[in-house]
C-alpha cells in the first residue's frame, strides 16, 4: 500500500517499491499494490507480474479521507477473493486499514524513507523566510507535527516490523518502535559495464523530482560559476519532471547557460541508462533529509564521481574524498569548489568513480534488498 508509484512520477521511493514487488513475484509470491488514482484514468495494470490498482476517486499521490475510504473497501474485497497474508506499507500507506488488519489477523510491515519530523527539517531548510510567507513557518510544521502524532505513530504501533532504508533514520524511530526496527539499505540492479567516455565536453547529471528542496538550482548555478575554460568543456544533464521545472528553466536562461544545461524531462529506462553511461559526474545538492536516494546508488553503480549533500542517509553511503564528495546542504561555494576540483582533474574523476562502483557492488545490490525484505515479510506472515 503506497500513495505513489512510477506511473505517477519519477522518484526513488516509487522505484524501490516496484523493484521490491517484482522481486517478490520472481520469488513466486502474489503481489497486489493499492495506490492512488492516475490522471489518465487507468484503474489497473499488470506490470511484470505485479497487479497495481489505482483507486479512482482520490487525488493522485495524496493521502486523503477519500483514499482511506476507498482503501478499506478495496482491501476487504481483495481479502474476500484471495486472503491476504501480509500488508507491506510504504510509510503511512496502510493508515486506513490498521483496525481491519488487526481484526483479520493480517500483519503489517512498514518501510520508511523518512518521517514527518524529517519532513519538518526539510521544510525549514527550503522555505522562504520573506515576511510575506511567515504564516507557512507556523502552519506547515504544525501540520507535519500533527501528522507525526496521528499517523506516523499509529503505523509504528500497528507494524509487526519496521524496515528503514538507512541507519541514519534509526534515531527517529526509537519512540514506540525501537524493538521492531530493521535497517535494509536500498539496492539497485548493477549495470554490467561502466566504461566512461574520455572526451570533451564532460557530462554531468542531476536526477530527481523537480522540487526546490532537491537543490538542482544549486547545480545550475555551479555551471554558471565555472571559470570560462571549464564551463566551455562541461554539460549538465537534468533528468526529471515536477512543479519546479519551469523555474529551473528560467534560472538557466537568466544565467545564460542554456547551451550548457539540458533538460530531458522524464526518461524511459533505456534513455536513462544512456545518460548514466555518457556522464562522468553526478550532482545531488539536495536540502531534503533523504533516507537513501536511489539516484546516489545508481550514479555510483555507473562509476560516476558524485558530489552530494551531507544529509540523511547519504552520509552513510559516501566516504568523503574516496568514493564521492560531501558538501554542506545549501552551500553554493562548497559545491562550486568541489565541481571545479573534479573538472580540473580527470584522473580524480576516474579514480573516484571506480571506488564508487566498488562500493555499490559490495553493499547495494537489488537482490540483497529484495531477499532481506522478503525474509521480514515471511517471518511476520508465518508467526501470525
Amino acid at each position: 500500500m503506497t500513495r505513489i508509484m512510477p506511473s505517477h512520477s519519477l522518484g526513488g521511493m516509487q522505484k524501490q517499491t516496484m523493484d521490491l514487488c517484482t522481486g517478490f513475484v520472481d520469488a513466486g509470491h502474489e503481489v497486489t499494490v493499492i495506490t492512488t488514482s492516475r490522471l489518465d484514468g487507468v484503474e489497473s495494470e499488470n506490470a511484470d507480474g505485479v497487479e497495481i490498482l489505482y483507486l479512482k476517486g482520490c487525488k493522485p499521490g495524496l493521502y486523503s479521507r477519500k483514499w482511506n475510504s476507498l482503501c478499506r473497501t478495496k482491501i476487504k474485497q481483495l481479502h474476500r477473493d484471495n486472503p491476504i497474508d501480509v500488508i507491506h506499507s510504504q510509510s503511512m500507506g496502510a493508515i486506513s486499514v490498521i483496525k481491519w488488519a488487526k481484526q483479520n489477523s493480517v500483519p503489517i510491515v512498514s518501510t520508511w524513507h523518512g518521517t514527518s519530523l524529517t519532513e519538518i527539517s526539510t521544510f525549514l531548510r527550503s522555505t522562504s523566510y520573506h515576511p510575506r510567507f511567515w504564516h507557512w513557518l507556523l502552519i506547515m510544521p504544525a501540520t507535519m507535527l500533527l501528522r507525526y502524532f496521528t499517523n506516523d505513530l499509529a503505523i509504528r504501533r500497528a507494524s509487526e516490523r519496521i524496515t528503514l532504508v538507512s541507519p541514519t533514520l534509526e534515531p527517529h524511530m526509537k519512540f514506540l518502535a525501537a524493538d521492531k526496527v530493521i535497517t535494509i539499505s536500498n539496492g539497485i540492479e548493477l549495470p554490467s559495464t561502466t566504461s566512461k567516455p574520455k572526451r570533451k565536453p564532460i557530462h554531468c547529471v542531476a536526477i530527481g523530482r523537480m522540487e526546490k528542496e532537491k537543490g538542482i538550482h544549486f547545480a545550475i548555478r555551479s555551471i554558471a560559476n565555472l571559470p570560462e575554460d571549464l564551463r566551455s568543456q562541461t554539460v549538465l544533464n537534468i533528468v526529471g519532471e515536477g512543479t519546479y521545472l519551469a523555474k529551473l528553466q528560467q534560472l538557466s536562461a537568466s544565467l545564460n547557460v542554456e547551451d550548457k544545461v539540458i533538460f530531458h524531462g522524464r526518461l524511459d529506462e533505456m534513455r536513462l541508462k544512456q545518460i548514466y553511461n555518457d556522464s562522468r559526474i553526478h550532482l545531488m545538492p539536495t536540502t531534503r533529509h533523504e533516507g537513501l536516494p536511489l539516484t546516489i546508488l545508481e550514479g555510483m553503480a555507473y562509476s560516476l564521481a558524485t558530489i552530494a549533500s551531507a544529509i540523511g542517509g547519504i552520509n552513510g553511503v559516501i566516504t568523503d574524498g574516496n568514493d564521492g564528495i560531501l558538501i554542506q546542504p545549501g552551500n553554493q561555494a562548497e559545491l562550486d569548489g568541489a565541481l571545479i576540483g573534479l573538472l580540473a582533474d580527470e584522473k580524480l574523476i576516474e579514480t573516484m568513480g571506480n571506488a564508487a562502483r566498488r562500493t555499490a557492488e559490495m553493499r547495494y545490490s537489488k537482490q540483497r534488498m529484495v531477499d532481506e525484505t522478503m525474509a521480514v515479510l515471511l517471518e511476520v506472515a508465518n508467526n501470525d
